[in-house]
């Protein structure tokens, strides 16, 4: 029977990181393990479940409406209101390149609350899985993450982001090995030399998380050698050096 008390419990909005659970916050470990009804709509959150309770409700589910199924806001909506601890499970970090403003509108819209709890994003654990330095301090103090799986017709957002490049900032580019090739000739448009170093990252924090490295004039045909799975995330900057001298270590089943 739900007392009153758990009537008042907020949706968590929970990032999952890029796929280890062993890369799960401690908050959002406890806050999984605690959930009633676990709610996803990506496969990589799966692993997240390992952790969840024997007796938790588990959906995956679209985010909208089909076939006469609920959305995964209506059926947020319905266990909130039964009184149950509804965690959504949400890729990497919830609040960077997820549709997250939009259900947290729509919740405050339907007088639910909720809390967002913070994730890693497959670039910061791609970086630190290989000891891989994407800032340098007084040398290179900035880094941009860029969707590059639409960059539009002018790439005039890659346009822009060259010029970082030459100030010695680095460049992280999710979602685009489709446009790759044209990014990296829009960039060398712009003056950033073919020889900027690459570092690329497959399926990162998975057991089969691979990584290949070159330059913008050669990482293609590295891919293709080592066979690098998607998603990928890919490194640009004048500073990168790869640290790392032992075998990637993953938890992730």
């Amino acid at each position: 029977m739900m007392t009153q008390e758990n009537i008042h419990n907020p949706v968590s909005i929970v990032g999952t990181g890029p796929g280890d659970p062993d890369l799960l916050t401690v908050r959002a470990s406890r806050i999984i393990r605690s959930a009633d009804v676990i709610l996803y709509d990506c496969a990589t959150a799966k692993p997240a479940l390992s952790i969840a309770s024997e007796t938790a409700i588990i959906h995956e589910v679209n985010r909208q409406a089909s076939a006469g199924k609920p959305s995964i806001l209506e059926l947020i909506e319905m266990y909130y209101h039964e009184g149950r601890k509804v965690v959504r499970l949400k890729v990497g970090d919830p609040m960077l390149f997820g549709g997250e403003i939009d259900e947290c509108r729509a919740l405050k819209a339907l007088n639910i609350p909720f809390e967002v709890v913070a994730g890693i994003t497959a670039g910061s654990s791609a970086a630190s899985s290989y000891a891989l330095p994407i800032s340098l301090k007084y040398q290179s103090n900035s880094v941009t993450y860029i969707i590059a799986d639409e960059p539009g017709a002018d790439f005039a957002l890659f346009r822009d982001a060259s010029r970082l490049l030459r100030h010695g900032s680095t460049i992280v580019l999710y979602m685009a090995t489709k446009n790759l090739e044209n990014i990296f000739r829009v960039f060398v448009e712009e003056g950033v030399p073919e020889t900027m170093a690459v570092f690329a990252v497959g399926k990162s924090g998975w057991p089969d998380e691979s990584s290949a490295e070159g330059t913008m004039r050669d990482i293609v045909a590295q891919i293709e050698l080592r066979q690098l799975k998607e998603p990928i995330i890919f490194f640009l900057g004048r500073h990168l050096t790869k640290e790392k001298h032992f075998p990637v270590m993953s938890a992730c089943s």
